[in-house]
């Protein structure tokens, strides 16, 4: 048991408004991959592309995101995440709304892909987690979560409001729609809270605190990419989404499959976020309170549990929400618990770069995992 001192409601009120801009960033950072399912039949009736030649976006930016990850980890360490995070906004919504051009020519598809992928590097999560980490000691995990939130947001948020600019708009006047709309909310939000130790000591506001913060960790490059705790970490990180992924990528063929009606399906696979908001919240409580390895391998493990119901009772109702919700409990813990295990063991003077590392090795396993469990 992790005992908590009462500075922790402290750093909830001298810090809350950092997590606002956080929430938004993270929830910017997923538009692309949950705007897509809404614009896959509209692209196929216009351009008579196929579904794998559309959704080869994500895997694009998977790509880009192995090599690109870490080095915008380095700058942030450097910078701050503050001046990154305010361009990236921009960038990325600008090349959201960028695929608005794209032509009958697929090759177009995939270059704007390329430009969007390299503009997503600029709002990932690693920036804003950056700024939570750097603020919170006694009560990270929960700061964690909240910002995560942002993910779970997003899968709310953005298949609706995207499949309403397309009834009005188009394909096209929803991408640039969308990219306006969230740089209009979130850049400003970002401009008025984002924040972190290392902007505050640059700033000279609260300087001696951050420094004093930022000087306690000592990590360097090296000994964190050298370290067991790195390779155990982004390791598992790798398996668990490729594993994962597979599921929620897959989870409405998988319920078809078992006999449930193309109408059941996707409300019984969307209880996949239900559980993930959950499980967020209720997982950066627990890794402020109880022992953060234990709360982490305890959330990794549950999918088991959703494979196993889904094996043993092949067409059931309550088998299949069970499955979906826990599984959406795992997901929802996941990324929290790397953040929270990460800052622990590496540290914030290199942390930007070393979870930005394994950051990249989560969006490869992404891109990778529907496809991979496609082909098996």
């Amino acid at each position: 048991m992790i005992t908590t001192s009462p500075r922790g409601a402290g750093e909830l009120r001298r810090h809350g408004t950092v997590l606002i801009p956080c929430l938004a960033g993270i929830l910017l950072s997923a538009t692309h991959s949950y705007s897509l399912g809404v614009m896959i039949a509209p692209l196929e009736r216009e351009f008579g592309w196929t579904r794998s030649q559309i959704s080869s976006g994500p895997l694009i930016i998977a790509i880009i995101g192995l090599f690109a990850a870490p080095l915008v980890g380095r700058a942030v360490d450097q910078l701050g995440p503050r001046r990154i995070g305010l361009a990236g906004i921009l960038l990325y919504c600008a090349a959201l709304g960028a695929l608005s051009f794209a032509t009958s020519d697929i090759a177009s598809w995939a270059l704007l892909w390329v430009i969007l992928g390299l503009c997503n590097m600029l709002v990932i999560p690693t920036i804003w987690t950056a700024a939570v980490t750097s603020l919170f000691v006694e009560r990270r995990g929960i700061a964690l979560a909240i910002a995560l939130c942002g993910a779970s947001l997003c899968a709310a948020i953005t298949p609706p409001l995207v499949g309403f600019l397309v009834v009005q708009n188009g394909w096209r006047g929803a991408y640039i729609g969308v990219g306006l709309i969230y740089a209009s909310v979130i850049f400003p939000l970002a401009w008025l809270f984002l924040r972190s130790a290392t902007d505050d000591a640059r700033r000279g506001a609260g300087a001696a605190a951050g420094s004093v913060r930022l000087a306690s960790w000592n990590a360097s490059l090296r000994q964190g990419f050298a370290s067991p705790a790195f390779i155990k970490l982004a390791t598992g990180v790798t398996l668990y989404a490729l594993a994962v992924c597979a599921l929620t990528a897959n989870a409405v063929p998988i319920l078809v499959a078992q006999d449930f009606k193309a109408t059941q399906a996707p409300a019984i696979a969307g209880l996949i976020g239900m559980g993930s908001l959950v499980g967020r919240l209720g997982g950066g409580y627990l890794l402020d309170r109880l022992n953060p390895h234990m709360v982490s391998a305890a959330s990794v493990s549950t999918p088991i549990l959703s494979v196993a119901l889904l094996l043993a009772m092949p067409g059931s109702p309550g088998a299949a929400m069970a499955a979906f919700l826990i599984l959406g409990l795992s997901v929802g813990t996941e990324l929290d618990a790397c953040a929270y295990l990460a800052a622990r063991h590496f540290g914030l003077r290199s942390f930007g770069t070393l979870f930005g590392a394994i950051n990249g090795f989560l969006l490869f396993a992404n891109g990778m995992a529907p496809m991979a469990a496609n082909i098996v």
